[in-house]
């Protein structure tokens, strides 16, 4: 059986306990369930404790760390070796100098994987370390194969490197009742849509709600419910709202909202609409998806990829607000619930952790095997 060690040099700061970590970031590790019998599979992570735990049948390993560029821990690397992977899952390009350390530790014969999680690359020395990182390298992950054109621009990524597609995450949302939640949620459109996101520049809010006014000329019973967790461009957003009247009375800006309360956004809600520039992975996407709410998101890599085949997500281009007014108005005359169903049969066919299990198994068996 495969030995695969999953390894994350950030440090988690915010716990003291290992049950802490594998339930708030559960969307990134719950995956590791469906690999029992399959891979011996382990993670090796930081923290602000030192233990071995078993959670959820899960083998994990937390060693104390810093999150600082040039900080090395031989207490990690020591354990990795007395672990005896064949393969070692990297997560995150932003510690070149720990990778570096860690092919000279353990030797040639190991297989290290690199995953991508949104970042980008770094200027000067530390791009250049992560270029001599990336050489060291066997393989890389990326949600998009797309995602890694900046990296192979920049030469940090050799233009043959060996690239894998794998989601980074997935949920366990589920689909509540629709009219239960919009009692819950208080959504009162007769075509409800929902925002879900930063209020930043990379998420591009001003051309959502650009593209969503000109919309309700054809729709002018339609709502947009905006949940952000941060509102670095809240201003601005109000400014619209001054400017039009219209736009004014059909956004809500609901501001922050409880985890646990999502699905009932997501599940009364018709539509989910995103404006990013890019995004590693698209957590509120599958997040909608998995609720059975009808994406309209811009063509970046990893939403393209996370629709797959799928006939009910929608597409405009970045940035161009009379694109996403045209598509409202064709998506406003579809049949809705139609496109609900075939949203949520997608994510339960291909963007569930049981798919990303099944995808990382195939990862370690092709490279074992080449």
């Amino acid at each position: 059986m495969i030995k695969l060690v999953d390894l994350t040099y950030y440090t988690h700061l915010n716990y003291d306990q290992p049950v802490q970590v594998a339930e708030n970031h559960a969307p990134a590790l719950a995956f590791a369930s469906y690999l029992k019998n399959r891979l011996h599979f382990t993670f090796v992570k930081h923290a602000t404790f030192h233990k071995y735990a078993v959670v959820n049948g899960v083998h994990y390993y937390f060693l104390k760390g810093l999150n600082r560029f040039w900080f090395v821990s031989v207490k990690t690397h020591q354990l990795i070796t007395e672990l005896k992977p064949d393969i070692i899952l990297v997560q995150g390009f932003v510690f070149p100098l720990q990778v570096m350390f860690l092919r000279w530790f353990c030797g040639g014969n190991i297989k290290i994987i690199i995953q991508h999680h949104g970042e980008l690359p770094f200027d000067g020395i530390k791009g250049r370390l992560q270029k001599l990182a990336c050489n060291l390298a066997n393989a890389f992950i990326f949600t998009a194969a797309g995602n890694a054109e900046k990296w192979k621009k920049r030469n940090i990524l050799k233009p043959n490197a060996h690239i894998f597609e794998l989601l980074e995450a997935s949920t366990t949302f589920k689909p509540q009742d629709k009219t239960a939640s919009k009692e819950r949620t208080g959504m009162t459109g007769k075509t409800n849509f929902l925002w879900v996101g930063r209020l930043n520049a990379n998420k591009d809010p001003i051309t959502v709600l650009t593209g969503f006014e000109q919309y309700l000329q054809i729709n002018a019973d339609a709502k947009l419910y905006m949940i952000y967790q941060t509102d670095d461009m809240l201003n601005e957003v109000i400014a619209m709202f001054a400017t039009s009247k219209t736009l004014a009375n059909a956004v809500i800006l609901v501001g922050k909202v409880p985890n646990t309360e999502l699905p009932y956004w997501y599940s009364a809600a018709d539509f989910y609409l995103s404006g990013s520039h890019k995004e590693g992975s698209g957590y509120a996407l599958l997040e909608a998806m998995a609720c059975g709410c009808i994406p309209v998101v811009t063509a970046i890599p990893s939403y393209q990829k996370i629709a797959g085949a799928c006939k009910s997500v929608f597409f405009y281009p970045c940035g161009n607000a009379g694109a996403l007014a045209r598509l409202l108005g064709i998506v406003n005359n579809l049949d809705r619930e139609k496109l609900s169903i075939n949203t949520l049969d997608h994510f339960n066919k291909n963007l569930t952790f049981k798919n990303i299990a099944d995808g990382l198994f195939d990862i370690c068996t092709r490279l074992m095997t080449e």
